[in-house]
Parts: C-alpha cells; sequence; structure tokens
C-alpha cells in the first residue's frame, strides 16, 4: 500500500467521524446551508431519481431473475439497499467505515464486513453483480483501474457492474466547484472527491478487460434545485440524457458493463 493510499484512507475515515461533529461555520457559509438554497428535501429528492435510474437500468439488463449474490461497494449506511435488495437472493455489503457498518448492518438484511475494497478479502469470482454508487468520484486523485482488477477478479464469469458517479462536464460544476476551492470545502465533502470525465471511467474499464459497456445519464439535476423544479428538469431532460453527446453533461451518469465469460 502506497503512502498517497494509506493518506486517502485515513481521510476517508476522518470523513466519517467528523461528519456526525457540528462545525463551525462562517456567515457565507451559513448562507449556502440556508434551507432557501440547499434544504434537506431537495437534497433527497435529487439523489433519488439518478437511484432509481440505476434500478431501471439493472432491471432492463437482468430482467425479473434473480441474481445469486450481489455486493453494494462501498455500502455506506445501506442507504442504497432499497433500490437494490429486489435484485438478488443474497446482498452483500463492505465499507471502510466501521461506524457506516454498524449503521448499515442495524438496519438493512446485508452481510456485511469492514474492509478495503481493493483488498476486499472475497474469493475469486464470487458475485454475480456489483453496484458502486458514488464511489469513483473518491478515486480521482490515485485512479480506478486497480479497484476495477479488484472488482473483475471477484466478479463471476459473466457478471455484471453498475457504477453511479458524477461527470465533470456538468455545467453547474463551474460555480459549486469554485465555491469549493474558494471557502475550503464548505459542504464537507471528502477533500479530494472530484468529479471526473465519463471517458476515462470507460477506458479503465476497456484496459481490464470488462466487456458491453453502456453509458447512460442519471439525471440533469441537482441537489440545490428545488423538488418542483428538478421534476420538470428530470422530465424534460430525460429521453436526451440516452444519447450522445448529451449524456456526459448530466449532473450523474450511469456505467454498465459485464466480466468477459
Amino acid at each position: 500500500m502506497t503512502e498517497k493510499y494509506k493518506k486517502k484512507i485515513e481521510n476517508e475515515l476522518e470523513w466519517y467521524i467528523n461528519s456526525s461533529k457540528k462545525r463551525k461555520e462562517s456567515f457565507f457559509i451559513s448562507i449556502l446551508k440556508s434551507p432557501a438554497i440547499n434544504s434537506s428535501e431537495r437534497f433527497r429528492f435529487n439523489y433519488i431519481f439518478p437511484k432509481d435510474q440505476m434500478k431501471s437500468l439493472i432491471q432492463n439488463q437482468i430482467g425479473n431473475k434473480k441474481v445469486n449474490k450481489l455486493l453494494i461497494a462501498p455500502c455506506g449506511s445501506g442507504d442504497d439497499y432499497k433500490y437494490l435488495e429486489k435484485f438478488a437472493e443474497n446482498i452483500y455489503g463492505i465499507d471502510l467505515s466501521p461506524i457506516a457498518i454498524k449503521r448499515c448492518s442495524k438496519k438493512y438484511n446485508i452481510e456485511v464486513k469492514t474492509g478495503d475494497i481493493l483488498h476486499s478479502g472475497y474469493d475469486d469470482d464470487f458475485f454475480d453483480l456489483i453496484a458502486s454508487p458514488l464511489f469513483f468520484h473518491h478515486l480521482v486523485k490515485i485512479g480506478f483501474d486497480e479497484f476495477l482488477i479488484e472488482f473483475n477478479r471477484i466478479l463471476k464469469p459473466g457478471g455484471r457492474l453498475i457504477i453511479l458517479d458524477f461527470s465533470v462536464y456538468y455545467p453547474l460544476n463551474i460555480v459549486t466547484r469554485l465555491i469549493k476551492r474558494l471557502f475550503k470545502n464548505p459542504y464537507g465533502e471528502v477533500s479530494d472527491e472530484d468529479p471526473f470525465r465519463p471517458k476515462r471511467l470507460v477506458n479503465s474499464l476497456k484496459k481490464i478487460g470488462f466487456i458491453n459497456i453502456k453509458t447512460v445519464g442519471a439525471t440533469f439535476s441537482h441537489a440545490i434545485f428545488s423538488k418542483p423544479l428538478a421534476k420538470i428538469i428530470n422530465k424534460l431532460t430525460f429521453q436526451i440524457l440516452k444519447k450522445y453527446p448529451f449524456k456526459i453533461f448530466s449532473w450523474m451518469i450511469l456505467f454498465w458493463a459485464e466480466k468477459n465469460k
């Protein structure tokens, strides 16, 4: 394990600890976090829609037949379980944070383990499906390949991988990334997380040997948009985000890939 990666793990674990603490905030940050700009209701709604699109894409790809084993990596506190439970007989979860794993195991019927995805400890050819929502934007600085190699190892031949993550080309990023840098991460994200070029992940998937790679725009809305506005945006852009080049300008993008048989 490199020093860079050790530091990354430390940052992720520290974020989990600090996320439950109340931080002293400047006047400007308190405005950014005011209900008029950043309410919990609009935040939740704008994450529900793309995860519903994740659920729909899996449904379209595998049909109504349940797979045997599905891994959520990372599983966090288990919030993605409700989108994935119908697709597998047995659901597993792995996460770095003991705090997240404790929350997850209390709420959901998931076989969980505390651990590093890069060294997951699962057997070769173990899972039929791996879901990795909102993980790869944490890996922009350290790279995608090694994690995809591990996913490829633990997937069965013909197994499927679905990833949901942020596109760097989303127009509002011009504003949100500038705010993050100018005001020293006001929203309390992990310091090095960032959206990325969709092509970068597609190229890594191809390099590792995944096949049947597909990308679909999941949403053009954003967490700061009100629920009524988000509904309008999603309705107007739902079909167009399936097409290139429009899909690369989504806030979030879905990536589908399969392990070669």
